[in-house]
C-alpha cells in the first residue's frame, strides 16, 4: 500500500464528530465572533443615533405598538393588522430596533402572517440607516476558514474536542483553503436558490412584503424554501449518523474527534 492510501485509510479509521458536539462548536464560535461587535454596535448605536446597528443581538425584547408612522417605504402589507417593535441590545445597551408591521390571516388550520420591517432609529422614528449584521457574517465566515486555514480547529472546536481535518495529510497542521473554499460553498448550495428568490424580490420589487406572497414569485420561493429544508435534512442525517456529509467528501476533508483518540495529526 502506497503512503497517498494509508493516510486515506487512516482518515477513515478516525472517530467522526456527531451532530451535537458540532452545532455546540459552531455556536461557541458564532459567541466568539459576535460579542465584540455586539460592543461596537452599541457603541455606534449611541454615537449615531440609531442610524448604525446590529440587528441579530443576544438579547431581544418585542412588545405591539399601536403608533405606525404614516408613508412608511416599502408601503406595510394591505390590510395590516398588526404592529410591535422590537429592540434589540447587548446587556441594556441599545445595539438596534425594529418595527415590524403585518397581516396575519387565517383559513382553518392555516395561518398565514406577512410582514414588513423597517429600522428605528435612537427615537424610534423610521430611519434608512446601516446595518453591521453582514459584516458580522463575513467575519464569521472569514474566521471559520482562517482557522482551519492554520490549525484544523477554531475556538469551539478546541473546546469541544473536535477537528477538521484534510483528508489526503491528516497529520498536516491545517486544511488548505482549496478545500476550505469547496467545503463552504458545497455546504451552502442547497440554499442557494431561496437566497437568490430573495435578493430578487429586494432588487426587483424594492423589498416589498406583499409582492412575496402574488403571482408566481411565492410559488418559486416556496419552491425554492423546500429545497433548501430537504438539502438541511440530508446534511443533518449525514452528520448526525456519524457519516462525512456530502461537502466534506467532495472538498477532500474529514470533522473528527480528537479528544481520547490517539492522533495522527499534530498534539493538542
Amino acid at each position: 500500500m502506497d503512503a497517498y492510501a494509508a493516510r486515506i485509510e487512516r482518515t477513515a479509521a478516525l472517530p467522526r464528530a456527531g451532530f451535537w458536539r458540532r452545532w455546540a462548536a459552531v455556536l461557541i464560535d458564532w459567541i466568539v465572533v459576535a460579542l465584540p461587535f455586539q460592543i461596537l454596535a452599541a457603541i455606534l448605536f449611541t454615537a449615531t443615533a440609531g442610524i448604525v446597528q446590529m440587528d441579530n443581538g443576544f438579547f431581544s425584547f418585542c412588545a405591539p405598538t399601536k403608533t405606525v408612522p404614516e408613508q412608511l417605504d416599502p408601503a406595510p402589507p394591505h390590510d395590516s393588522n398588526f404592529a410591535q417593535v422590537c429592540r434589540i441590545s447587548f446587556f441594556g445597551a441599545p445595539t438596534g430596533a425594529i418595527l415590524r408591521v403585518g397581516r396575519i390571516t387565517r383559513e382553518g388550520t392555516t395561518t398565514t402572517t406577512v410582514s414588513q420591517s423597517y429600522m428605528l432609529d435612537a427615537d424610534g422614528k423610521p430611519v434608512h440607516g446601516t446595518s453591521i449584521d453582514w459584516i458580522v457574517a463575513l467575519a464569521f465566515l472569514i474566521y471559520l476558514v482562517g482557522m482551519a486555514w492554520k490549525t484544523g480547529r477554531t475556538v469551539g472546536a478546541r473546546i469541544l474536542g473536535v477537528r477538521i481535518i484534510d483528508s489526503a495529510d491528516p497529520a498536516a497542521s491545517g486544511v488548505p483553503v482549496r478545500k476550505l473554499v469547496i467545503r463552504y460553498l458545497v455546504m451552502t448550495i442547497g440554499f442557494l436558490p431561496m437566497f437568490a428568490v430573495l435578493v430578487y424580490q429586494l432588487v426587483a420589487v424594492g423589498g416589498s412584503a406583499d409582492a412575496m406572497f402574488t403571482g408566481d414569485f411565492f410559488r418559486w420561493f416556496w419552491y425554492a424554501a423546500v429545497l433548501g429544508g430537504l438539502w438541511g435534512v440530508v446534511l443533518t442525517f449525514q452528520v448526525a449518523t456519524k457519516r462525512d456529509p456530502v461537502y466534506d467528501r467532495l472538498a477532500g476533508t474529514a470533522v473528527v474527534r480528537t479528544r481520547g483518540v490517539e492522533p495522527p495529526y499534530p498534539p493538542q
